[in-house]
């Protein structure tokens, strides 16, 4: 992997090359901070989310390969989906949750789903060009992505898994920062068994890459980087809050402190369902 280091392509979106073929694209001046991830092979590219859509990213993807693009989303909510409709080759996973989405043969993400109305944004309908299922292994010439389910956040959240050089594009399900676990949508229970599940497919010096980041000590940015052991805090922490195995003060906090780096925000609803 290259040393973490940015160049900003204009004002808004900052471009982090993390290995050869793999760039973050990341937007430091949006308040969420997302991170976007491009990843390009020797026949085609994979553009994993396309953000909340305040500017147009298409400019900064074809300034960094001219292969043909398809955009992949992690899932529907409204700062990771901004930009699909400018983006000719679409791609979704074949959950019938989102199959459930399509009518007259275009795609309409409910807000219960898109969290548009947060914003105050609506989604724009457009026509899915391909439906990939969980497990699918997208051949880009010379690298391989493979997609894994990994609900919690919301029930159709998937990441992308390049084994050969093992790196996961976890989009929400890990970041730092707060993890919402406590949206419309979400489950800890979920959150709990997708973790356990990535932790027997991911290697110990995987590196993990989130959908949203902080600014480093000095006030610059790079893209979010973690690694197995805030998986493991993740699953400690989510076993800790099933278990009941919290402070007698904080048992259903509404924030969750997993490490020094990474939190889980929480509610009601989170703790009823194991309850």
């Amino acid at each position: 992997m290259t040393d973490p280091t940015i160049r900003w392509f204009d004002d808004w979106y900052a471009i982090d090359e993390i290995a050869p073929g793999l760039y973050g694209i990341g937007e430091p001046n949006y308040y969420q901070i997302n991170w976007n991830y491009l990843v390009v092979g020797e026949e085609r590219a994979l553009l994993f989310d396309t953000g909340p859509g305040v500017r147009d990213i298409t400019p900064v993807v074809q300034s960094l390969t001219d292969k043909p693009v398809t955009a992949l989303l992690s899932h529907l909510h409204f700062d990771h989906t901004g930009n699909f409709h400018r983006f000719a080759d679409t791609a979704l996973v074949d959950l019938p949750i989102l199959r459930a989405c399509e009518q007259g043969g275009l795609f309409h993400a409910p807000d219960e789903m898109f969290l548009g109305s947060i914003d105050g944004l609506n989604w724009t309908p457009m026509p899915i060009r391909q439906w990939w299922p969980i497990g699918h292994r997208i051949d880009l010439g010379g690298i391989s992505l493979e997609i894994l389910a990994t609900p919690g956040h919301s029930p159709e959240s998937v990441s992308v898994l390049d084994r050969k050089r093992s790196v996961l594009l976890a989009a929400d399900f890990l970041y730092l920062g707060n993890l919402y676990g406590q949206i419309p949508g979400a489950s800890l229970p979920d959150y709990l068994t997708a973790a356990e599940a990535l932790a027997t497919e991911l290697s110990d010096d995987v590196l993990i890459l989130g959908a949203h980041g902080k600014p480093l000590p000095d006030g610059t940015h790079i893209a979010p980087r973690l690694g197995r052991p805030d998986l493991g805090d993740l699953i400690a922490g989510l076993n800790a809050i099933r278990d009941r195995k919290m402070p007698p003060a904080s048992q259903n906090p509404d924030r969750y402190r997993l490490n020094d780096r990474v939190a889980l925000l929480a509610g009601p609803e989170s703790y009823g369902i194991w309850r």
